[in-house]
């Protein structure tokens, strides 16, 4: 959730708390302390995606090379595998 999300969330429920009646101290207290609370675990979701995004970029970067390496094995098989053929046509040449 973003920021913008959890304010709005917040004004709501103190909303829907003031609207449903006059709300005792204790109750805007539970309140406040369950918007808190709110807060808390989406700056906790927040930090969590901001890492796994991290961790998926490194994938990424990771994977990249792996495929660059790969490429660069291949052309170099495929270099091989033609100067074979190449040296096998002379030698069956002669």
């Amino acid at each position: 959730m973003t920021m913008n999300t959890l304010k709005k969330l917040s004004a709501m429920a103190l909303t829907l708390g003031l609207v449903t009646g006059c709300a005792s101290t204790d109750q805007l207290k539970q309140m406040q302390a369950d918007i808190a609370d709110l807060k808390d675990s989406t700056s906790a979701a927040m930090s969590a995606a901001r890492d796994a995004k991290l961790t998926a970029d490194t994938a990424d970067r990771k994977a990249s090379a792996a495929m660059n390496a790969a490429n660069a094995a291949q052309a170099s098989a495929d270099e091989c595998a033609e100067k074979c053929d190449r040296m096998m046509h002379k030698s069956m040449a002669k």
